[in-house]
């Protein structure tokens, strides 16, 4: 059973949904999507709704384009 079925909130500031998906720090870092986290976030970013399809738009954006066409 895992935090996101337990009921863990989003990590972005000033964001108070139930979290949806879950992803490393590292990724979330990777992206530049401009999303602020909460201060006391440390290995996992948990995301909801609205903030993971910011984030996936972000990565497309910024890094999957870049890997896949630098090969």
């Amino acid at each position: 059973m895992g935090k996101i079925s337990k009921g863990v909130t989003c990590s972005i500031k000033d964001c108070n949904e139930q979290a949806v998906r879950s992803i490393s720090r590292e990724e979330f870092e990777k992206s530049k999507s401009g999303l602020a986290l909460k201060e006391d976030v440390k290995g996992r970013v948990y995301l909801c709704k609205k903030h993971y399809n910011e984030y996936k738009k972000a990565y497309r954006k910024n890094v999957w384009s870049l890997e896949r066409f630098s090969r």
